[in-house]
């Protein structure tokens, strides 16, 4: 599995099942095969004229990976 190409794109949802964005990019423990944290641009109508934050979520933050990410919590 490639992990980098694999969540790169995937939409990301948060614990109320509400879009925060989508994955980035994904930080890797340098020296190991390791994700330490993804990069999300977040979603909403000011994503669409390129206004979209850029938020880091630790990999202690993420509950499950399938189609898409599932965050544990609810994000402000």
């Amino acid at each position: 599995m490639h992990v980098v190409g694999d969540l790169v794109g995937k939409e990301v949802v948060d614990s109320s099942g509400d879009r925060v964005g989508e994955v980035k990019d994904v930080e890797i423990v340098r020296g190991k095969q390791q994700v330490k944290s993804l990069v999300i641009k977040e979603g909403g109508a000011a994503t669409k004229i390129g206004l979209g934050e850029k938020k880091v979520i630790p990999c202690n933050q993420v509950d499950n990976i399938g189609e898409k990410v599932m965050l544990k919590s609810k994000m402000r």
